[in-house]
């Protein structure tokens, strides 16, 4: 049975002293991380544990005058207690002995969705899901929401550069909420608009076919309440029969279907902005520039364009919005230049990501060589899309290879670099320059050997391969200083 939420927000904001205290476990995941400022920002104390997290502990939360007080991970930390809710991310089991523990103690515990739900289960709910573009698409819409006056609350599992934070609550109806397939966590939300993106095979070690993770995602559209709307895109098979027999009304959108309600054609990339015409319901009929780049956002910003005109919100004021929307970190993210060499960051960890990822820098880098960074994600889905992988890692014209990471799995180190030596000898049996690194800190020394004036170093991933941006900037610092 699922514990009760202890007090509304207001009661809570409003109770000074008597405020609750949430204790986070997993706290250092991007979703955890808005959780956290959302309770923050509502006056709760928060505190958080993370196995990952040692000492000296950090935790990139945006709030000036608050923080998310960091515990190290163990069961002798929770004399620091007493907490009145304990809310664990999706990458921790209630099999951990941390939980076992509170829960003996008498300490709610309950996942991160049934929280949002439970914070959230007042205001308008316009929830984003699929397989894709989730976070950049829920980030374009609460930014649209923000154009238009409506000051919304949102949940997005990705740092946005435009606010000040990935979570916020609302004084107001409209939120926007990220929505997880992951063991069917956006059951527990209650859409006005429901957003998905797509549908594609992933998350093997909760779906072991297709029909169940389509049962999921029918669920996510029977949850939209009376009198709301599914968007769409509307060449995904898979969707469109979900979409049949959803109780609610829909609107599509797409880049090849000129019958969707929504569709763009036209499309050009241009440096580091895209340009499409725009064909919209009821004839309507605009050209819209995007800050961000590569059609798979043109998808997004059409997705966020039409659950936005579902709250209301003008065609002009959305794509005036998006002409200045900022982008969120780890979506082909410049992270500067080495040695000219141009650094990008990208979260792609599914073949279909990762074709976009690199045909977009393609696009936008045609003279250039493009050196892939890939961490693969875990070995159920590595193995499941092994030859997917091999056809989208081809797209680059050398690429750098982790062992996997792996998230959620019980699997030995060896057999992480076993699987991705695998992926190594494919790619260079099709001609493809690929090589296997036992670590972050191997790679560096490969792009100062390797690595030439005007090249590409795109790392992919949705593990570590960030911090290779950090270690060149720390180099170039010294070099700088000697």
């Amino acid at each position: 049975m699922t514990p009760a939420f202890p007090a509304s927000l207001k009661d809570h904001a409003n109770a000074g002293s008597a405020r609750a205290n949430y204790l986070l476990l997993g706290c250092q995941g991007a979703g955890m991380t808005a959780l956290g400022e959302i309770l923050l920002g509502a006056g709760y104390q928060v505190s958080g544990m993370d196995q990952s997290l040692v000492p000296p502990f950090s935790l990139p939360v945006r709030q000036s005058d608050v923080q998310i007080r960091l515990l190290p991970w163990s069961g002798a930390a929770l004399t620091n207690g007493p907490f009145d809710v304990c809310v664990i991310s999706p990458a921790v089991s209630m099999d951990t002995p941390i939980v076992k523990q509170l829960v003996r103690e008498g300490v709610p515990v309950m996942s991160l969705h049934e929280c949002l739900a439970e914070i959230f289960a007042s205001h308008d709910q316009l929830c984003v899901a699929g397989s894709h573009g989730k976070s950049t698409t829920s980030a374009m819409l609460a930014w649209i929401l923000e154009a238009a006056g409506l000051s919304p609350g949102f949940f997005v599992g990705a740092a946005q550069a435009g606010f000040e934070c990935s979570g916020r609550t609302a004084n107001h109806r409209p939120v926007v909420l990220e929505s997880c397939e992951y063991q069917s966590s956006f059951r527990h939300f209650i859409p006005h608009t429901g957003v998905i993106t797509g549908i594609e095979r992933d998350h093997f070690d909760c779906y072991p076919n297709a029909s169940s993770e389509d049962a999921a995602f029918q669920q996510f559209a029977a949850a939209i309440r009376p009198g709301g709307c599914l968007v769409y895109r509307k060449e995904c098979r898979r969707t469109a029969l979900i979409a049949d027999v959803a109780d609610c009304r829909t609107t599509t959108f797409s880049l090849k279907d000129r019958t969707a309600d929504w569709f763009a054609t036209d499309i050009q990339c241009r440096g580091w902005r895209t340009y499409f015409h725009l064909l919209g319901p009821a004839e309507r009929s605009i050209d819209v520039e995007l800050s961000t780049v590569g059609e798979h956002n043109v998808e997004n910003a059409l997705a966020a364009m039409a659950a936005a005109a579902e709250y209301g919100v003008d065609i002009n004021v959305a794509a005036e919005a998006l002409s200045r929307f900022p982008g969120i970190q780890r979506r082909f993210e410049l992270r500067g230049r080495y040695q000219n060499m141009t650094l990008i960051d990208d979260y792609a960890h599914h073949p279909t990501a990762i074709t976009a990822t690199l045909t977009t820098a393609r696009t936008v880098f045609p003279q250039s060589r493009i050196l892939a960074v890939f961490e693969p994600h875990q070995i159920i889905r590595t193995r499941s899309l092994f030859q997917d992988f091999i056809r989208a890692l081809t797209l680059a014209d050398e690429v750098l290879l982790l062992p996997v990471f792996p998230a959620r799995e019980q699997v030995t180190h060896l057999e992480c670099c076993r699987l991705s030596g695998e992926l190594v000898r494919e790619l260079n049996h099709k001609a493809v320059k690929a090589f296997l690194f036992a670590n972050l800190d191997q790679v560096v020394p490969r792009i100062d050997h390797s690595g030439r004036p005007h090249d590409v170093i795109l790392t992919m991933g949705a593990g570590r391969t960030n911090l290779i941006h950090d270690q060149l900037t720390r180099r170039l610092q010294r070099h700088s200083v000697a």
